[in-house]
C-alpha cells in the first residue's frame, strides 16, 4: 500500500502540491488526473523521492520510503528518455540492471516482454530505428520488466495508434490483476474514465475529487433519464417526480425531482408505458462523464480561489 499524508510542495512562493492525502491500494489502477500544472507529476515525483516534500509524509507499505524501495517502483515518465543509437537489447540490459536485475533475469524478461508486444524481431536493432509507437512499448518494457510492486504511468498511451493502446490497455489490466499498484497519470478524462479504478482529482496542486469512479458519477449524477419510446408518451408528465419532459429527435429527455427515488420512477414509467400502449426501447439513467464533472468542479474551484484572492 503507499500513502500520503497532508503533503505539500513548494516552488518559492508558487504551491504546486497542497496538503494532499490519498491512499493506494494493490490490485487497483488509480487515476491521478487533472489539466497541465495541476501538481500530477510533482507527486509523482516526490513518491518516487526525487523531489522532497516541505511538509507531510509518504509511507511505502507502511514505512517511510528508503533508496531500497525505489527498486520495487517502474516509472513510465511522460517525457521519453531512451538512448537512441542504442540497440533495443542493449538498452533494456543497461536499464534493467539499474534496478539490480541479476543477467539471466534480465535475458528472459526482455524475451518475454519483446515477444509479449511482438517486438522480437527488433530486439538487435537500434532504438532510432523504430517508430513511436515501437518506441513507446520499449519504454514501458523497461518500467517493468524488473516486476515492480508499485508502477507509475505518466500518460502511456501518448504516441500510440488505436491498436497498440489496445494491446498496452489488456498488459496494464494484467499488471493490476497480479496485484501491482498502479498510478496512472493523465489529463485526458475519457482515458481516466476507461481504465481507472479509483480517481484522485488534483487542480491548482489541491485534491478536488477521491473516490471511485461510480460513486463519483453517483455524487454528481445527472437528474434527467432518456427514454426512446413510440406511441402515446403524454403520461409522463402525470408521473409526480417527474419535472419535464422534451423531445430530442427520437428520445424523450426526462428531468426528475430531487430527491426522487430514481429505480422507482424507471418502474412506474415502464408500467405506464403498458398501460397506455407506449413500446419501449430503450430507458437509461444520464450519467456524466468523468470531463464534464472535471471541468463543473475545476471552474466552481478557480471562482472560489479568484473571489478569496480579491478579498
Amino acid at each position: 500500500m503507499l500513502q500520503l499524508n497532508h503533503v505539500t510542495k513548494n516552488y518559492g512562493n508558487f504551491c504546486a502540491v497542497n496538503d494532499l492525502s490519498f491512499v493506494a491500494e494493490e490490485g487497483k489502477i488509480i487515476g491521478l488526473i487533472g489539466p497541465n500544472g495541476a501538481g500530477k507529476s510533482t507527486t509523482i515525483r516526490m513518491i518516487m523521492n526525487i523531489l522532497q516534500p516541505d511538509s507531510g509524509e509518504i509511507l511505502f507499505y507502511g514505512k517511510p520510503y528508503t533508496d531500497e524501495d525505489s527498486d520495487l517502483i517502474g516509472y513510465l515518465p511522460e517525457e521519453r528518455g531512451l538512448y537512441k543509437k542504442q540497440k533495443v537489447s542493449d538498452m533494456l540490459r543497461y536499464l534493467g540492471s539499474l534496478k539490480g536485475m541479476t543477467q539471466p533475469n534480465i535475458e528472459t524478461q526482455i524475451d518475454f516482454w519483446l515477444n509479449k508486444f511482438g517486438l522480437a524481431k527488433w530486439k538487435n536493432e537500434k532504438i532510432d530505428a523504430l517508430s513511436k509507437g515501437m518506441s513507446q512499448k520499449i519504454q514501458f518494457i523497461s518500467a517493468v520488466m524488473h516486476l515492480p510492486k508499485v508502477i507509475f504511468l505518466d500518460e502511456p498511451f501518448s504516441g500510440l495508434d488505436p491498436v497498440s493502446s489496445d494491446q498496452l490497455l489488456e498488459v496494464i489490466k494484467e499488471l493490476k490483476n497480479q496485484g501491482r499498484i498502479i498510478l496512472f497519470s493523465t489529463h485526458v478524462m475519457e482515458t481516466a474514465e476507461i481504465i481507472c479504478d479509483h480517481i484522485i482529482m488534483l487542480n491548482h496542486g489541491k485534491k478536488i475529487l477521491d473516490g471511485t469512479l461510480c460513486d463519483i458519477k453517483r455524487q454528481f449524477g445527472s437528474d434527467t433519464i432518456t427514454l426512446t419510446c413510440s406511441g402515446n408518451h403524454s403520461f409522463l408528465s402525470s408521473i409526480d417526480a417527474v419535472a419535464d419532459v422534451s423531445e430530442r429527435g427520437h428520445e424523450l429527455n426526462i428531468s426528475f425531482k430531487k430527491d426522487s427515488d430514481i429505480n422507482a420512477l424507471m418502474v412506474e414509467i415502464v408500467n405506464l408505458a403498458l398501460q397506455n400502449n407506449c413500446t419501449i426501447s430503450s430507458i437509461k439513467v444520464d450519467e456524466p462523464s468523468l470531463h464534464s464533472i472535471f471541468v463543473s468542479i475545476a471552474a466552481d474551484t478557480d471562482e472560489k480561489s479568484n473571489s478569496q484572492k480579491s478579498n
